[in-house]
């Protein structure tokens, strides 16, 4: 866990973070000056300096606060089910917490993943998708790795991966499902299959 931080750095953090989004829905996170983001978060350039080096300090910064918020919020408490379960009612607790903490969040999440935010963003999450989301899922993959017909790391890549891009697409949709909707569905998706999900086994052809 990151060491806490004072209310009052983290109150100008959230300002200045706030005066980003707002700034990355106009234009690229490359053409955005530090005086843009000052202005915007109604603070001086000074405070800005008293807390990073740069703009790309900033960013990175930023970037790493919003993530290992979304890391303790989708992190499985002791008396919770396990991440992961063949139950799809009892798999959907971190996938719930996951799109709850996305929606909270969503103008930073929404600019982020698109092609104005860092483009290291994307990977980053998608990385604690694999390691915070799934870490339960990849140990028990590991016990039977021997077995599997595709090697884990394409199977993992696939689901985290599939998993942004829904959140992306949710995003951009502006949330018009729930976050209980998205996290059963979603659930349900990564245990069974799309195909099976959608009830589509016996009405498509795969293409040649």
């Amino acid at each position: 866990m990151s060491k806490k931080l004072d209310p009052r750095i983290k109150r100008t953090n959230k300002y200045l973070r706030d005066a980003l989004v707002e700034l990355l829905k106009e234009k690229d996170v490359t053409s955005i000056t530090i005086q843009e983001i000052t202005e915007k978060a109604d603070l001086t350039r000074g405070t800005f300096y008293l807390h990073y080096q740069d703009k790309q300090d900033f960013l990175v910064h930023s970037m790493n606060e919003v993530l290992e918020e979304l890391i303790e919020e989708v992190k499985p408490k002791q008396d919770e089910q396990s991440t992961l379960n063949v139950d799809p009612q009892k798999g959907s607790v971190s996938f719930l917490k996951l799109f709850e903490f996305i929606q909270k969040n969503a103008d930073y999440f929404k600019v982020m993943l698109s092609d104005r935010g860092l483009p290291q963003f994307r990977s980053y999450m998608t990385e604690i998708v694999k390691t915070k989301v799934y870490g339960e899922l990849m140990s028990s993959i590991d016990e039977v790795e021997d077995g599997l017909d595709i090697p884990k790391d394409i199977l993992i890549s696939y689901i985290a991966s599939a998993h942004i891009g829904v959140i992306g697409s949710w995003l951009e949709s502006d949330m018009k499902f729930s976050a209980a909707f998205m996290a059963d569905k979603l659930t349900s998706l990564t245990l069974l299959g799309p195909i099976r999900v959608a009830g589509l086994e016996n009405k498509i052809k795969l293409p040649y």
